[in-house]
């Protein structure tokens, strides 16, 4: 890469990072205070309605936010149809949900479910208000700003959340803590962001986005319908308190991996739709990134792994012990996620979203058969069956890579291998480390893993932190000089 596209990718990964990490991770330490406030039944209530809200997001948010950033020429008129497109969409999906609500509490046998998903539903139409700004923040890589307001956000909602939950309301503290930073994060969007839309509505654009986007968004939906069947029939099959394990016992390993997800997504995207036209250049950030995303996320989720016992015990409660092996196998499944995210990008960024979709539609139903086959075992017979899927997974998104820029998924593994070397030299200690004492169990294993893993990639000489060394070595003779 060049010194001015690397400085870029570099600066937006560093404010992209600090914006999911900040407020994930603000997030998360709200969600660990409710949960020793708040009751597993009554974080299995919205675990068994996140799928609704999680695809009302992803119809306002998802594919036509994504090809305004991969559309070469955009203009105003774009932008607004966008606008007044999401919010006619977001008010029609609260509709909808206002009148399934009720079909959703009998599936469930749950009748609170009824006003639950109601009131949550809001949230929908206050998100589709600040999609187009967000899109204007990610095609100018401009995460700083998209940090203050989000983080403001979090801190603002959770902290009234929190406070909700002391005083003894429950699930609806979690409700209005949903509702509450859609409110802020718009409200503040249109305030510092400063992007208003002009009194236009073009049929012209929409039909031209509509066509890259409707492919995005559909394989967005089919991948989320399929994430959330695990709640859903862990609802419906098993008990609220499952349901409860499985929503919590995720939230830890998506902190990291969804959020680096969505980082990669954020940066990369964006940066390789600007680069589609130049194969080598592209493929350059695309091996960079492949690199970079093991480097860091298989590290922390065999971490993960390894923590989870003490972490429930010391942070959650002994309520929680369910949760554990949860965590374990879900860490694992969401290793691949993040490096997906690169391989779903460059794919779309060459304008291939029909592969997208393609490749989406493939891993359907081997996710719904592993699904279907394991439910009645139990929930570790389920996220067992979800890490293995993952697994396949890996190898079904990254054929089209191989196939067209020669870097599939057993060369992503050759080039990572030394990376999965240093991982399983860091574990091994690691796992054999059981103290009765969790919370000195827990502080021991996360100061010696960062030491030993850092100390065999050193030694194995890994190219990304050796680049990391002497960069670090770059900064200090600088600031001496």
């Amino acid at each position: 890469m060049t010194s001015s596209l690397k400085n870029t990718a570099v600066t937006g990964l560093i404010w992209s990072a600090i914006e999911r990490f900040s407020v994930q991770g603000t997030q998360f330490i709200v969600t660990i205070i409710l949960a020793r406030l708040i009751s597993p039944e009554d974080f299995g209530l919205i675990g068994m309605i996140t799928v609704f809200i999680a695809l009302s997001d992803l119809i306002i948010n998802g594919g036509f936010s994504q090809a305004l950033i991969q559309k070469k020429q955009r203009t105003q008129d774009d932008f607004s149809t966008v606008f007044y497109f999401n919010v006619i969409i977001a008010v029609f999906i609260y509709g909808l949900i206002y009148f399934l609500a009720p079909y959703v509490a009998k599936f469930y046998n749950q009748m609170p479910l009824i006003d639950i998903l109601r009131i949550l539903a809001i949230s929908v139409i206050l998100k589709s208000f600040c999609v187009v700004q967000n899109a204007i923040l990610s095609i100018k890589l401009n995460f700083k700003l998209r940090t203050k307001i989000n983080l403001i956000s979090a801190l603002l909602s959770g902290t009234i959340a929190i406070y909700m939950a002391y005083k003894g309301l429950g699930v609806y503290a979690l409700i209005y803590q949903t509702i509450l930073f859609s409110l802020l994060v718009s409200v503040f969007s249109f305030a510092l962001i400063r992007w208003f839309p002009s009194l236009k509505f073009s049929f012209d654009s929409l039909k031209v986005l509509f066509n890259f986007g409707s492919k995005l968004l559909f394989a967005s939906v089919v991948r989320t319908i399929v994430d959330n069947c695990y709640a859903i029939l862990i609802g419906r099959f098993l008990s609220i308190r499952d349901v409860g394990y499985y929503t919590q016992g995720r939230n830890m390993p998506d902190v990291l991996s969804m959020n680096l997800y969505n980082v990669l997504q954020n940066v990369f995207f964006p940066l390789m739709s600007a680069h589609q036209d130049d194969k080598e250049r592209l493929l350059k950030i695309y091996k960079k990134g492949i690199q970079g995303t093991a480097f860091i996320i298989i590290p922390a989720m065999v971490g993960l792994m390894l923590i989870a016992d003490p972490f429930v015990h010391c942070v959650l409660s002994d309520k929680w012990e369910g949760a554990i092996i949860v965590i374990q196998w879900i860490a694992l499944s969401r290793i691949i996620i993040p490096i997906s995210a690169l391989n779903c990008s460059i794919i779309n960024a060459v304008g291939r979203s029909d592969i997208y979709l393609k490749i989406d539609l493939l891993k359907l139903p081997l996710t719904i058969g592993a699904l279907l086959a394991t439910f009645s075992f139990g929930l570790e017979v389920i996220v067992i069956g979800n890490a293995i899927i993952s697994a396949i997974c890996f190898f079904i998104n990254a054929y089209y890579p191989g196939k067209w820029f020669g870097f599939g998924a057993w060369e992503q593994l050759k080039k990572i291998s030394p990376i999965i070397f240093c991982t399983l030299c860091m574990a091994l200690p690691l796992y054999f480390i059981k103290l009765d004492n969790k919370l000195l169990e827990m502080i021991l294993k996360l100061c010696m893993g960062p030491i030993i893993y850092s100390a065999m990639c050193y030694l194995m000489k890994v190219e990304t932190f050796m680049e990391m060394c002497t960069l670090f070595k770059s900064k200090i003779k600088k600031e001496s000089a």
